[in-house]
């Protein structure tokens, strides 16, 4: 899962625990991590949600813009940009209490409505659990997701570039 390598590269893993661990390798190098991915943003990045998947062969003629799409995706749900898989692993074993100024401790969830825009729901992680904001895994599709994220206090932006974590292209 960490290195680099091509043959070892694994867009999808599923664990033990909830959700899974969704990994991307952009043009800019490095790597795209979006962690405790659930159904709903399994399918909204267009993968299985029951198999660990592999990246797809990068020799192929569309690899490189295909990659980055879903770099693209991965980032419209919150994904965090690390310079290596190594690098992510080694903050989440052996610093988990550090502040880790890339939005830990935080409770960030996405809504991608039909009708365009994007919900955003960025709670405290403390704030998260008294406002019971686990409900947003219940969630059966994306609008229905939208509108717990509203419920919650979420925030609306009409345009998704104006939302302030957004890297979006």
């Amino acid at each position: 899962m960490c290195g680099n390598t091509q043959e070892n590269r694994t867009r999808v893993s599923i664990g033990a625990g909830p959700g899974a661990l969704v990994q991307g390798w952009p043009s800019k190098g490095g790597v795209y991590m979006l962690e405790d991915c659930v159904g709903i943003e399994l399918d909204f990045l267009k993968l299985d949600r029951f198999r660990k998947t592999p990246q797809p062969d990068p020799s192929g003629p569309d690899a490189a813009a295909e990659e980055e799409a879903h770099c693209n995706r991965m980032l419209q749900l919150g994904a965090i940009w690390w310079e290596s898989g190594e690098e992510w692993l080694v903050r989440k074993l052996m610093e988990p209490n550090e502040p880790d100024l890339r939005r830990a401790k935080r409770f960030i969830k996405v809504g991608w409505p039909a009708a365009g825009g994007v919900w955003v729901l960025d709670l405290k992680e403390d704030d998260a659990i008294t406002r019971d904001a686990g409900i947003i895994h219940n969630a059966h599709d994306m609008e229905e997701r939208c509108r717990l994220i509203e419920q919650l206090g979420g925030v609306f932006y009409e345009d998704p570039k104006n939302w302030v974590h957004a890297e979006l292209p």
